[in-house]
């Protein structure tokens, strides 16, 4: 994972809201990213996967506090 990947999930990650853990996790693998210049697949394959949840989350939320958004138009 490059640098530029790394901020970009980073800026989504701190955009919503985290647990205590995963807010302890993105620290460490940031401590970890700044000293070694590169992130472990493990590392890479967890802060995806939070990422990947937290924007179907904030979809979903989305959705469930506007259900007129999926209208259906008929025709007369």
């Amino acid at each position: 994972m490059n640098w530029e990947r790394f901020r970009d999930i980073l800026s989504v990650l701190n955009r919503c809201e985290l647990t205590l853990r995963e807010r302890q996790f993105v620290e460490a693998v940031e401590r970890y990213f700044r000293q070694n210049g590169k992130v472990t697949d493990q590392q890479e394959s967890i802060l995806e996967g939070m990422c990947k949840e937290k924007i179907w989350i904030a979809k979903a939320l989305m959705n469930q506090s506007n259900p007129l958004k999926k209208s259906s138009s008929k025709s007369i």
